[in-house]
């Protein structure tokens, strides 16, 4: 799939690497942590929306759908786990997140769509067979949460009933986000943006630093 290239940041991207950059620096530090964790859920909400506002004028009428049906169901499947503990093993959400329903923080599902969204389109740069990149946007998204998920736990975001984190949880993250691949493709969906990557790789790099340096 062909997407402009060029060495310039456009305005969203500057938005986003400013926004990490500071958020990387408060959580480092003792005096800010705790701003960060309240501007956490805004945070997500306003460059998560900068990404999906960008990319739909550069996709395809299914694309929209596809972001809503991820949203409703990773939320929901985020539900029956906390209620049951049944898909991801046995946790619950703080509140760092922000508002809640059903005990899940309504800014997770977003998280997931977007977290799966760039995966897939990383995996189409480097991949060229749709089953290899199912199976690396499926791994890339499972990485990401392996890197995510001591900072989340030390931030508040939600806590295990282990001591460490299930398998289980690994193998969910892997087996939805392929779902959701392999929907992404039946429904023909087609985004000539590189913006999702950009932010997917931020929020990546984010957690790699804070799973290395947050203590």
């Amino acid at each position: 799939m062909e997407r402009k290239t060029n060495l310039t940041f456009t305005k969203e991207e500057i938005f986003i690497y400013l926004i990490y950059t500071v958020g990387i620096i408060g959580h480092l530090t003792s005096s800010l942590i705790n701003y960060m964790k309240l501007l956490t859920p805004l945070t997500l909400l306003i460059t998560g929306g900068v990404v999906l506002f960008s990319s739909l004028s550069k996709a395809n009428k299914n694309f929209l759908a596809w972001i809503i049906l991820t949203y409703i169901t990773t939320f929901s499947l985020e539900v029956i786990g906390v209620k049951t503990g049944l898909i991801f093993g046995s946790y619950l959400y703080g509140d760092t997140l922000g508002l809640k329903f059903l005990d899940v923080p309504v800014i997770i599902g977003f998280n997931w769509t977007m977290v799966i969204l760039g995966a897939i389109l990383l995996s189409e740069i480097f991949l060229n067979k749709r089953v290899m990149i199912i199976i690396s946007a499926s791994l890339m998204a499972t990485v990401f949460d392996f890197f995510m998920e001591p900072s989340a736990i030390k931030l508040g975001y939600w806590n295990w009933s282990d001591i460490s984190v299930p398998l289980q949880n690994y193998l969910a993250w892997f087996f939805i986000s392929m779902i959701f691949t392999i929907l992404y493709f039946r429904m023909g969906i087609k985004l000539k943006s590189d913006l999702p990557i950009k932010f997917f790789a931020t929020q990546f790099i984010f957690f790699i630093i804070l799973f290395v340096f947050l203590r």
